[in-house]
């Protein structure tokens, strides 16, 4: 706990977890085929720098989502290519060269934005319906990319909306789309266009790269896991008081939670305010020395409550809210009806990051 004075939680960020998930994702892949590393939104939630940091010798480049989150890797010492999927604006134009960035156009308008010397992928909407240039555009695209000699393309890319999906129709329409940009561009460019879920169950996706984001981090994507990605994250905190329940006393906001039996129960510092989502109260258990205690009455802001039973642990004894086999990001996502993209993302900054 020295590390960490003035906070008893904590993430742990498991580097040989992590560096274990991308071997794995990379088995598949072809010699030839290249690699991104998505680290955007502080690597979901992982700690961006360290993530980066441990993946430099497996990854070709790492992608963010904003020039901001680019920077912030420069100044920490990654010198990996940094592709910046975010909309490039006129007022940070400069940075892509200053800090030696990659842009993504996704509109006719940034090839005028962006200053000479820039590098630059370019987008096509095939359907995700979000950023990128019309695939109706492609002929009109092509002559605009052949003739442009201020800023210089180095890469093609589209992205999946239902990769995740079984027996997707709108997945072959999109890679119907993709087939007519590869005979466009193939062997001119190279071109990416497959998420994690494409590039586990669409291996005629991969092309030349592609791109891993939430499955790095152990959530498998796709309809069918095939087990072998594990969680990097586990969030780590202390009992900060053990105390004594009556049998029908409640616990917490709006006592909707009465003890079964006289027993214990633990306070966690641990509440919405640190990410701990408020519509989870009663539903994920924790990790007390090899054993599983409920968690019960409502999430409150700042702590969490246990019930323990007969059991008494002292106060400053160790538990583990999130990571282990029940209690996952992916178990916390099924329970509320999100995504682990979301749980992790949501864990609030001022919650420390270990990568052990």
């Amino acid at each position: 706990m020295t590390r960490y004075p003035f906070s008893l939680s904590h993430l742990e960020i498991h580097r040989d977890i992590l560096r274990a998930n991308a071997q794995y994702l990379h088995h598949n892949l072809g010699e030839s085929v290249k690699s991104i590393a998505v680290i955007k939104s502080d690597a979901y939630g992982h700690g961006a720098i360290e993530v980066a940091r441990s993946l430099t010798d497996i990854y070709d480049m790492f992608a963010v989502a904003n020039v901001a989150e680019a920077v912030e890797l420069r100044e920490a010492g990654i010198r990996h290519p940094l592709l910046v999927f975010g909309v490039p604006v006129a007022a940070f134009a400069k940075a892509y060269t200053e800090f030696d960035l990659i842009a993504v156009i996704s509109s006719e308008d940034h090839f005028r934005i962006l200053d000479a010397g820039t590098s630059y992928h370019v987008e096509i909407d095939t359907g995700m319906g979000r950023l990128g240039i019309d695939f109706e555009m492609l002929d009109r695209l092509y002559k605009r990319i052949d003739g442009e000699k201020k800023i210089t393309c180095e890469g093609i890319m589209t992205h999946f909306a239902t990769a995740d999906q079984e027996n997707s129709g709108y997945m072959q329409y999109q890679k119907r789309l993709l087939n007519e940009i590869c005979s466009k561009f193939k062997g001119k460019l190279p071109i990416h266009a497959a998420n994690s879920a494409a590039s586990l169950s669409h291996p005629d996706t991969h092309l030349d790269m592609v791109r891993h984001g939430i499955a790095l981090y152990g959530y498998d994507p796709t309809p069918n896991p095939a087990g072998e990605l594990q969680p990097v994250m586990k969030w780590k905190s202390r009992i900060v008081q053990c105390k004594r329940i009556r049998e029908g006393a409640s616990l917490s906001y709006g006592a909707t939670w009465q003890a079964p039996s006289d027993g214990y129960y633990a306070v966690i510092p641990v509440g919405y305010g640190d990410g701990y989502r408020r519509n989870l109260s009663g539903k994920m258990p924790v990790f007390i020395e090899g054993n599983w205690y409920p968690q019960v009455g409502r999430v409150t802001m700042d702590y969490i409550m246990i019930w323990l039973g007969d059991r008494y642990f002292p106060a400053y004894t160790e538990v583990t809210v999130m990571g282990e086999e029940h209690n996952h990001a992916g178990r916390w996502a099924d329970a509320i009806d999100t995504i682990p993209y979301e749980i992790c993302c949501g864990i609030h900054p001022k919650v420390p990051r270990l990568t052990v």
